[in-house]
């Protein structure tokens, strides 16, 4: 039986999550650097299960899927094992209201059921969130944060030229979505209830990747890499089909992932004039 994850401790966290004891303190074993300074949790088995939560090192930087006067004074401070407890805390409250909202809808689902699925008691989880939409907006900000901090990182690679840059951003931005199935389609269709200061902050967010993904394509025509007349706008679509990949593909299908990314990718070359 699982271990409520209110009732976590030293003692009671074993190999299973990938801890090691020594003297009453706790190794992460699975973290890694992410994106200026932040850290993201790794699922221990490696499938990227864990939801990638940034979370307050005590460089200025925020856990990103919260607004500023949503935190919970107090949760935020320097580098230490008990931050990371809390990354790993938040992670399952926002990772189980997730399969909830996804299964029931955002409206049919409240605190009550996410605490019970959790078994936790409600009072816990408002030590992590303020309320209800405070959980949307983390789980909104999932996909748009985790597919901007990839593109960014390949941007500042090295690739042969805009072609095969533009492919492979496609192609991991596509992976992305279709591991984080559930958080996008609760973001596309449970939106409406976001506030109006978190809806602007997660709409910049998704501006930001249309405008690097124009920029690739303007400098990749100006390098003859892509058709002449093709207008950077069309990062707009190139976006559009990678955010809705989640709202129809099913790994149950007759495609797999791997099949769905390449038509992704290939479409999106078609798009960029690359083909």
């Amino acid at each position: 039986m699982p271990i409520p994850v209110s009732r976590c401790s030293v003692d009671t966290i074993g190999p299973s999550a990938r801890y090691t004891k020594d003297r009453k303190k706790l190794l992460v074993s699975r973290w890694e650097t992410w994106h200026k300074g932040r850290a993201r949790w790794i699922h221990p088995a490696g499938r990227g299960d864990g939801i990638a939560w940034p979370f307050d090192i005590g460089n200025g930087v925020r856990m990103p899927a919260l607004a500023e006067d949503e935190r919970v004074p107090g949760k935020a401070s320097k580098p230490s094992i008990k931050n990371e407890f809390t990354a790993f805390k938040t992670n399952r409250i926002v990772e189980v209201a997730s399969h909830l909202f996804y299964e029931r809808g955002y409206s049919s689902c409240t605190l009550d059921h996410v605490a019970e699925r959790l078994g936790v008691t409600k009072p816990f989880l408002y030590s992590y969130f303020k309320n209800k939409e405070a959980i949307l907006a983390a789980i909104c900000e999932v996909g748009i944060s985790e597919s901007l901090s990839v593109l960014e990182r390949t941007l500042a690679g090295e690739h042969a030229d805009h072609r095969a840059l533009l492919a492979e951003v496609v192609r991991q931005v596509g992976r992305i979505v279709i591991d984080r199935q559930e958080y996008v389609v609760v973001y596309q269709r449970e939106m409406k209830h976001l506030s109006a200061k978190d809806h602007e902050r997660i709409l910049r967010l998704r501006h930001s990747f249309d405008h690097q993904i124009a920029e690739l394509i303007r400098e990749g025509v100006e390098a003859s890499e892509f058709r002449e007349d093709t207008d950077s706008f069309v990062a707009v679509w190139i976006g559009g089909l990678i955010s809705w990949i989640p709202t129809w593909y099913s790994p149950q299908g007759q495609k797999s992932a791997a099949d769905v990314i390449d038509q992704l990718v290939d479409a999106a070359m078609r798009l960029a004039g690359a083909e």
